[in-house]
């Protein structure tokens, strides 16, 4: 019973509270909106979750979930934010250095002068190559779709080239030889 007592003396003799406020000059509790923080719209999850005709009907949750990660890891990527920063500044500078032309200049007056432009864009797994001179050709391989692409155009007329080009992947190889003009 003692203890009982000195138990309540104790609580109420603490839980006093002796601070004073006054109600009437309290101001509001503003709370600040966050114009920081990106928020994520409708438009952002329609770049990142393909629904639209690229979605094969076979296609396997593995291809799926691969195409939704590498979707919002360049939308990451390629936002102002990363682009600005550090990270961004290097991968800028390291797409700049895996960039590069070789000209050889023609031996005369009338000649051909050859140019090979070497790219490579590591951060999107792709490797080109362009070369004119006699004839304009690109070779083009993209890593991650394991798939390579060439083509070769010659100019036949004013306004008219000849063009073959062969695209090859793990499920096809289409060749194709057609005529493009200009009006």
């Amino acid at each position: 019973m003692g203890f009982l007592v000195s138990f309540l003396l104790v609580f109420l003799g603490f839980s006093k509270c002796h601070a004073k406020v006054d109600i009437d000059s309290t101001q509001p509790l503003v709370i600040p909106v966050d114009t920081y923080t990106p928020k994520i719209t409708s438009a952002d999850v329609a770049q990142i979750i393909p629904t639209d005709a690229s979605v094969a009907k076979g296609c396997s949750t593995s291809t799926m979930m691969t195409r939704i990660a590498d979707r919002s890891f360049n939308m990451w990527f390629n936002s102002p934010v990363i682009q600005e920063s550090m990270v961004g500044h290097m991968a800028k500078e390291t797409q700049e250095k895996l960039k590069t032309d070789v000209v050889v200049p023609a031996e005369s007056k009338g000649g051909i002068t050859h140019k090979f432009a070497f790219r490579v864009e590591a951060f999107q797994a792709l490797a080109k190559m362009e070369y004119t001179g006699w004839m304009n050709a690109a070779i083009n391989y993209d890593a991650k779709a394991a798939s390579t692409d060439i083509s070769v155009k010659e100019k036949v007329l004013v306004n008219k080239e000849l063009f073959v080009t062969h695209k090859a992947n793990k499920d096809q190889d289409l060749s194709m030889i057609g005529l493009a003009w200009q009006w």
